[in-house]
Parts: C-alpha cells; sequence; structure tokens
C-alpha cells in the first residue's frame, strides 16, 4: 500500500492493489452523512400537521396525521442506517489516517531521493 498527498490538498491518498482512497473526501461524506443525521433528528414530520381545526375536518386531520406519522417513522429508520453509515466511514477514516502516520514514520527519508540528485 502506498501513500501520497492529494493534488487539491485536502487529505491522503490510499493507494493498493486495486484500490485507490481519496481519504479527505471519505472525510466530507462522513461529516455531511453526520450533519444530514442530526438535521433529520432535530425536525419530526410529526409536528407538521398542527391542529385538526385548521382543516375543518377531522379525518383529513388524522389522515395527513397518519401519513406524517408513517412517513417519519420511515425517516427514523434512514437516518439510523445513515447514521451507522456516517460512523463506518468515520472510522475508516481513523483506520487511514492511522496507516498513513505509521507509514510516515517508518520513511526517514526519500527511498527515490538518490535518482533525481545532480551528483
Amino acid at each position: 500500500m502506498s501513500v501520497s498527498t492529494v493534488a487539491e490538498g485536502t487529505g491522503s491518498a490510499m493507494d493498493g492493489p486495486g484500490f485507490h482512497v481519496d481519504v479527505g473526501k471519505l472525510e466530507e461524506a462522513a461529516s455531511g452523512i453526520t450533519k444530514s443525521v442530526d438535521d433529520q433528528s432535530n425536525f419530526e414530520l410529526r409536528d407538521l400537521c398542527g391542529d385538526s381545526a385548521q382543516y375543518g375536518h377531522n379525518g383529513i386531520h388524522d389522515a395527513l396525521m397518519n401519513f406524517c406519522v408513517r412517513w417519519s417513522d420511515g425517516l427514523d429508520t434512514l437516518t439510523d442506517d445513515a447514521d451507522s453509515i456516517g460512523e463506518v466511514l468515520t472510522k475508516a477514516v481513523a483506520a487511514y489516517r492511522a496507516v498513513d502516520e505509521a507509514a510516515a514514520k517508518t520513511l526517514t527519508s526519500d527511498p527515490a531521493e538518490h535518482v533525481v540528485e545532480d551528483d
């Protein structure tokens, strides 16, 4: 596995047989998912309906309330799944960074330096 700095400057890239990981982008994805989950956790569709007096008919209010409750339950399931995905991505970022750090500690000099020197 080789480690190289990403040209855009946001992180490092991990390369190995048949794969390439932009760790900075992986971290951005984990952060975006976490933010989306937090945003959804602070919003309940159940509260969207308001009072039945707004609709002029209890049946319409009840139908909308039922829809909102069911939709909110579905979103809760999705955000639980997304939260798990965000946690896994965050752990993957930490693992890649740990490998990068360990690799950097083992390289005390540039192994290709003698090839490009003008001696």
